[in-house]
């Protein structure tokens, strides 16, 4: 089995940027979900309220966040000041995070319709992961749980087989994408090696309206591939899933055609 796909999401629910090499955090891959969209009460926004994030393109270099939308294009220094806090809430958890000036937050509300501010995680921000050891306390940015997003490319190719139309992996928004040897077996894995990275403390993923969004125009194209997907993948907890979630166990970096060992 080998990484076949390496992705990260500079702003939240923005479009993807593929990597060949990706460089791996105690708070996850370098630059992923670093920046995220908010309402005025400081609550995150998705795709699930607005599919037209889809559209954003977003593209993290070590000194800076490219973002393009429309015609309009502009650059943020990451080498600014963090002297602006906001409270922000991603599902359940509260913590402060850096806003943003004015102007970036501006031209979004104005290209996406609705009022939004936007926002970093910063030094100062903490947002801790669910950990079953009580001596490790993991960190996530503004991911929706765990750090890291793994999609088997052998899982995809049995839901497209049930699909009168197949759909692509980015409607699954992974991180990692692994060429299996059968479907669904990421589920039972409990600890995995990739490059020079291990992670563990998988968690199944519970998938939303956003896998029915084309990541190329930001609409909605029905009830596909969730409808499907909910016949066979729904646990007793009535949550529909796709793909497993985990926690990097230390620093490192992968490469496109890494092998995948699976350690238990």
């Amino acid at each position: 089995m080998q990484v076949s796909e390496l992705s990260i999401y500079p702003l939240k629910s923005g479009r993807a940027q593929n990597l060949s090499l990706m460089k791996i955090t105690h708070e996850g891959p370098e630059g992923d979900r670093e920046w995220m969209l908010v309402d005025e009460t400081g609550k995150f926004v998705s795709q699930r309220t607005l599919p037209k994030l889809a559209t954003v393109n977003a593209v993290y270099e070590p000194a800076s966040l490219t973002l393009a939308f429309e015609k309009m294009f502009f650059k943020i220094g990451r080498k600014t000041s963090f002297s602006r806090e906001v409270k922000v809430q991603v599902w359940n958890d509260s913590f402060t995070a850096a806003l943003e000036p004015d102007l970036y937050s501006q031209a979004l509300s104005q290209y996406l319709g609705v009022n939004v501010r936007l926002v970093r995680y910063a030094p100062f921000s903490q947002r801790r992961v669910l950990s079953t050891n009580k001596e490790w306390k993991p960190e996530v940015r503004f991911a929706d749980g765990r750090p890291i997003l793994l999609v088997n490319t052998k899982s995809l190719e049995d839901l497209n087989s049930k699909l009168a139309t197949p759909v692509p992996m980015n409607r699954f928004r992974p991180n990692i994408v692994i060429q299996g040897q059968k479907a669904f077996e990421e589920d039972s894995w409990k600890r995995i090696k990739i490059g020079n990275v291990v992670f563990s403390q998988p968690k199944l993923s519970a998938r939303c309206k956003i896998t029915t969004i084309d990541q190329q125009s930001g609409v909605s194209q029905g009830a596909e591939p969730l409808a499907t997907l909910a016949t066979y993948r729904r646990d007793v907890g009535n949550k529909v899933n796709f793909g497993t979630l985990w926690i990097p166990e230390n620093d490192g970096t992968l490469q496109v055609n890494d092998a995948l060992e699976v350690l238990a």
